[in-house]
């Protein structure tokens, strides 16, 4: 045994370090490195002379045998999850057997002792004092017993720290984070969506085994992520035939009605407050969900198989146009969205200490519609079919190879690559081009004339052959060295995308109409000024839209881990972690790079009391994250952003285009983007720093009794830098005044930079070609530091499964606030990564600290199961969070929007409401969510491998308002008639039937 003295002065130590400290556990936990889509099984052995340990995987046969060191511990890495046997052997002989599981990501004791008997079945232990990750694993038993919606997200949203996102955008916040921020695994492959990093690869539900959702403090072994990692493992094949079906069904007749949407109360449009906008009584939706699965041995204790197939079928029928909409022959829509995926994996034994492993996702969405005329008069449809967009969707496949290797007891090497393809077809009918749309809102239209939209595709449609692609090499080390678990690794991933849209037509008539004829529109005169209609403040905007790019990216990364067991009771996790990245443009050259961009990573774990009933861990750490192929669309393609103002005397009723046209302002981008190439040198500053977070985690988890765990961990995280486009060229002007360089020809496109900071330029001023050197201090550019910083409380408690039920409650308390939400800004729906309107200008960003877009002050999330019965079993889940902030955003005042100020092209983009500062969130709270879900299961004792289910979603049918319109202006002293609209809620209550056969062989 260690020295007592020096193992309590360690502890104590660590414990003034880190401030205490959470641990979840068993008994002394040994060094160990550990793999990011296996297990770690370790224990120790009282009488260890002579012994070893044998582990089977009791699935598949698979051994692999290890030895104690001179302690008595011994530990296997890499351990595919699973259940094993493990046996203490002695001269050839089994002298004892215990029974464990292995969990993804964590580690699980199997000790023996002079006490033990022979077989002994052992559970996974409440408190893991083995690792310092803060996160949760899910497996199939679970996910099967919970009434949760089948998709990643449904996952995500059972581990605490986790929000929805705004439905303007989609995906899930980890820890205040934007939904962009976070990396997904399948087996150890990152399948992140490479374009927008917004979500991941989807593969069948039924093929999940286990997903460990982890919300910081994780080890050097990840990055490319400031919010959180999905790591998802799937189910194999073992010694056994086992083939199962489900079928599921969500009927339209139980499923409750979606709530109409009407024109906000703003008090300036009594024309439309308050009327009906969008009638949602009429919509339908069916659902019908099937998948099959089978898995057995190909070759007995060597080679195995697991296929799982699944297809979603969903139809709906819905009201597709507002009651102001300008074209309501297509206002009816019918659509049918299918989504077939399948999975196959391979698991091949070559020998006991090398495995390959194969696997084959593939992941399609195909939709489908037809549309119909609507009529607002009496809500009802026709049966006149429309043109309109009739196929679009995604088609994804990833291929993944993993070997690993157990070269000795203390080597371990495994080593991945992987390849991910997507395409996105789409397909029209009746589209004409040339025909561009027409947007009229009510308030915005004449008395008299009449206004249509001819064409019937809206907003954008995409380039041909759209793809995104991803390759990765990955190489993994594992070496036990006495009381240290090192573990060192490569990975280099290459990705490229084919990618863009481009308005529909080709453009697009915006009709508006300002309270103030005199205001002058962005970049030019007053409507009154143009004379015609726009005497009466009637103007209109040909807006023309296109981009369209082939980028590419290169991401590589080193890390060391060193997992150093200091005493029998103190683990301490020391890791650092390297990452580069180079965007380049559709010629393949770079526009932005890191090279250094290192993350030092500690963690502690404490067994506080010796018996694993007591941990205290702490985290701190560096996350950095990188930019997606979507930035180079904007930054360094050739974008076309074009406003063109005019005013107008008639409309030409059957195309809906102006006439009598009068221009009022010249065509103008805010951000010089005339569709002209972009010379990649000059897009980014050439000392660009990368985005990165950093993060302290601090808490304690014990064992109340053998039915109750308790815990608790306060986090901060505060965003150091990030990387967004800046639009502002006074500053260059600026300092070429001053060092007296002619810059009177140049005009600046939008570039990268890191808010807050000094930012050295290379700008092509004179237009000559030739590359001018401008340094430009944080002062000379005026933006403030960027600032995000995220403090919570998590609180649980949890019942292991035992006695029949399994319940966990979480509570977080958290603050996320900041002058910016991440790379999207998901208030206004804009997911332009890293090029959203934060710091294009300082103006834009008076008023801009506050409550984020994520910030949810209380959630609190229960779920759990009860075995009533052998054939009865209910299960709940409660997702509780309160609302989102919101804020008010609105034209530059008069006071700032003077000598042609660029911040007022905008329009309606500021923090400044009715002429007054409006700081963020300081527009209330969006109402509190609360959903509750329920299922109850039938496993009839007379019909073995039959199970029938009912979850019911959404039970009270709480249709909670999850967004609403922030942006208070349209046009110059004019309120938007849908300022404060709903824009999302809450789905409404619905109800699932399952029915799933499984037949083992």
């Amino acid at each position: 045994m260690k020295n007592p003295i020096r193992m309590t002065l360690v502890a104590h130590a660590l414990a003034l370090a880190f401030g205490g400290a959470l641990l979840s556990g068993g008994i002394t936990a040994p060094a160990y490195a550990q793999s990011n889509a296996t297990g770690i099984i370790f224990g120790q052995i009282a009488n260890h002379n002579g012994a070893s340990v044998v582990l089977e995987n009791i699935a598949t046969g698979a051994r692999r045998t290890v030895h104690p060191d001179a302690s008595g511990r011994y530990q296997a890495t890499s351990m595919q999850p699973g259940s094993y046997k493990v046996m203490l052997m002695r001269n050839g002989e089994i002298e004892r057997t215990l029974e464990v599981e292995a969990l993804i990501g964590q580690g699980v004791e199997a000790s023996f002792d002079a006490l033990q008997a022979v077989t002994v079945s052992t559970r996974r232990r409440t408190i893991d004092v083995s690792n310092t990750n803060n996160g949760a694993v899910f497996t199939a038993r679970e996910l099967e017993a919970l009434p949760v919606a089948q998709s990643i997200s449904g996952i995500i949203q059972l581990a605490p720290a986790t929000t929805r996102g705004s439905p303007r955008i989609g995906g899930d916040s980890f820890g205040g984070a934007g939904v962009s921020e976070n990396s997904y695994y399948i087996n150890g492959f990152p399948v992140t969506n490479v374009y927008k990093q917004i979500g991941s690869t989807t593969l069948p539900f039924f093929a999940i085994a286990q997903a460990q959702i982890l919300q910081g403090g994780y080890s050097a072994e990840f990055g490319r992520s400031t919010g959180g990692v999905v790591n998802i493992t799937t189910k194999s094949g073992t010694n056994r035939w086992e083939a199962g079906a489900v079928l599921q069904y969500t009927p339209n007749k139980l499923r409750a009605k979606p709530e109409d949407t009407y024109y906000p109360q703003t008090g300036a449009n009594p024309g439309t407050d308050g009327k009906l906008l969008t009638y949602r009584g009429a919509n339908t939706a069916n659902d019908v969900f099937g998948s099959a699965y089978v898995g057995g041995p190909l070759i007995k204790d060597k080679l195995f198989v697991f296929a799982n197939i699944e297809q979603d079928r969903f139809n709906t029928a819905y009201i597709s146009k507002d009651s102001d909409s300008t074209n309501k022959t297509n206002g009816w829509t019918e659509r049918e969205s299918r989504t077939p995926r399948y999975l196959v994996k391979l698991d091949y034994n070559i020998t006991d200490d090398h495995r390959l492993e194969f696997t084959q996702i593939h992941d399609e969405t195909k939709k489908t519609q037809q549309n119909y005329g609507f009529s607002y008069t009496d809500l009802q449809r026709t049966n006149v079919r429309a043109d309109g967009v009739t196929g679009d969707g995604a088609i994804t496949n990833d291929s993944i190879l993993k070997y690993t290797g157990f070269l000795t007891d203390r080597l371990t090497v495994t080593a991945l690559a992987g390849r991910f393809k997507s395409t996105y077809p789409q397909s029209t009918e009746g589209y004409v081009p040339g025909i561009f749309q027409v947007s009229a809102p009510a308030r915005a239209q004449v008395p008299g004339l009449i206004y249509s939209n001819p064409q019937t595709i809206g907003g954008t449609m995409q380039v041909a052959n759209a793809e995104d692609k991803q390759s990765t090499l990955r190489l993994d080390v594992e070496y036990k060295l006495g009381d240290h678990g090192l573990r060192a690794g490569i990975d280099h991933n290459n990705v490229s995308s084919i990618n863009g849209s481009s308005l529909a037509g080709g453009g697009s008539w915006i009709y508006s109409r300002s309270t103030n004829p005199n205001a002058p529109v962005p970049g030019g005169r007053s409507p009154a000024s143009g004379g015609g209609y726009g005497t009466q403040g009637y103007y209109v905007n040909e807006y023309h839209q296109s981009d369209a790019a082939s980028p590419k990216t290169d991401q590589s990364a080193q890390y060391v881990q060193d997992r150093w067991q200091i005493t029998d009771r103190i683990l301490l996790d020391l890791g650092l972690r390297n990452e580069q990245f180079t965007n380049k443009n559709s010629a393949g050259v770079a526009y932005a790079a890191q090279r250094h961009m290192l993350a030092p990573r500690v963690g502690a774990a404490w067994d506080a009391r010796g018996d694993s009933s007591l941990k205290l861990f702490a985290n701190a750490g560096r996350y950095h994250l990188q930019i997606p192929t979507s930035v180079a669309l904007r930054l360094a393609g050739n974008p076309v952003h074009i406003d063109h103002y005019f005013t107008y005397t008639g409309v030409d009723a059957k195309t809906g285009a102006p006439t009598g046209l009068t221009e009022i302002s010249p065509p103008f981008s805010a951000g010089n983007e005339y569709g002209q190439a972009k010379d990649p040198h000059q897009m980014a500053a050439s000392n660009l720093g990368a985005t990165y977070q950093d993060e302290l985690a601090l808490g304690l988890e014990a064992a109340l009794t053998p039915a109750y765990t308790v815990g608790a961990k306060f986090t901060y995280r505060t965003l150091r830098n990030t990387i967004e486009d800046w639009c502002d060229q006074r500053p260059v002007d600026a300092w070429a005044k001053r060092n007296k360089v002619d810059a009177s020809r140049y005009n600046m496109p939008c570039l990268l930079i890191n808010p807050g900071q000094g930012n050295t330029l290379e700008l092509d001023l004179g237009r000559n070609g030739q590359l001018v050197t401008v340094p430009l201090s944080a002062e000379d550019i005026g933006l403030p530091k960027v600032q995000r910083i995220y403090t919570a409380l998590d609180i649980f408690a949890e019942h292991p499964l035992r006695n029949g039920w399994y319940g966990k409650i979480n509570y977080t308390l958290s603050r996320s606030r900041g002058n910016m939400e991440g790379q999207v800004a998901s208030d206004i729906g804009q997911a332009d990564i890293a090029a959203t309107t934060a710091f294009d200008y300082p103006e834009l960003m008076d008023g801009a600290n506050g409550l984020l877009p994520n910030n949810h002050t209380h959630v609190l999330k229960a779920y759990g199961y009860y075995q009533l019965t052998p054939e009865w079993r209910v299960g709940t889940n409660i997702n509780i969070a309160t609302g989102a902030p919101k804020s008010c955003i609105g034209n530059l005042p008069k006071a700032l929007n003077v000598n042609n100020n660029p911040a007022g092209w905008y329009g309606a983009a500021t923090y400044y409401c009715d002429e007054k500062l409006a700081p963020r969130g300081s527009a209330g709270t969006l109402p509190t969510d609360m959903r509750l879900a329920l299922n109850a299961t039938y496993m009839p004792a007379w019909f073995k491998g039959l199970t029938l289910k009912a979850d019911v979603f959404n039970l009270l049918n709480r249709q909670t308002v999850l967004a609403t319109q922030p942006v208070y202006n349209s046009g110059a002293d004019t309120i938007n008639p849908y300022y404060n609209q709903v824009l999302g809620r809450a789905p409404e209550r619905q109800v699932r039937f399952s029915a799933e056969y499984n037949h083992k062989f």
